[in-house]
């Protein structure tokens, strides 16, 4: 084997390692694929939550979802007993706080591939329209869904 064709052969070895220990570093410190219930929250998502002080004292989770790669807060979804929740690092204020009051229109678009999330529309009383994924993982794009709906119903 002439000296070039190693070179090429360590190279395209060197990049495949490389890839897979990525794809596993991702696998292992990236969020679940589905939407958590509060039970399920893992102790660090738990710290970055209350780190990010998004909840009031006596709330709770009842459904979080985040679409991020590797930090919750790139893209975090949350139902509480008191608020709908969204948060993204990137928006020029992150967190997004509604009331269920606040809720004049709700719908959601269903998909149930493993790829593709499921989509919630939502539109307050001020004009604010927002649209967020949720995992159909599990069917729980259905709960959130459905438990969301329920809060807005109850507010009016």
């Amino acid at each position: 084997m002439n000296k070039a064709l190693k070179i090429v052969l360590i190279s395209i070895g060197a990049i495949f390692a490389i890839g897979i220990i990525s794809l596993m570093y991702i696998g292992a410190n990236s969020p679940d694929t589905c939407i958590y219930k509060e039970n399920e929250i893992p102790r660090k998502y738990k710290e970055q939550l209350n780190a990010l002080s998004l909840l009031s004292e006596d709330e709770k989770i009842v459904f979080l979802y985040s679409d991020a790669m590797l930090n919750i807060t790139d893209g975090l979804y949350m139902l509480t007993n008191k608020h709908l929740i969204l948060y993204i690092a990137e928006w020029e204020v992150p967190e997004l706080i509604i009331e269920f009051s606040e809720i004049d229109f709700i719908d959601i678009e269903y998909d149930d591939s493993f790829l593709v999330d499921s989509y919630i529309t939502i539109e307050t009383a001020d004009g604010l329209m927002v649209e967020f994924p949720v995992s159909s993982d599990k069917g729980r794009d259905h709960d959130f869904f459905n438990y969301l709906q329920k809060k807005v119903e109850e507010s009016h």
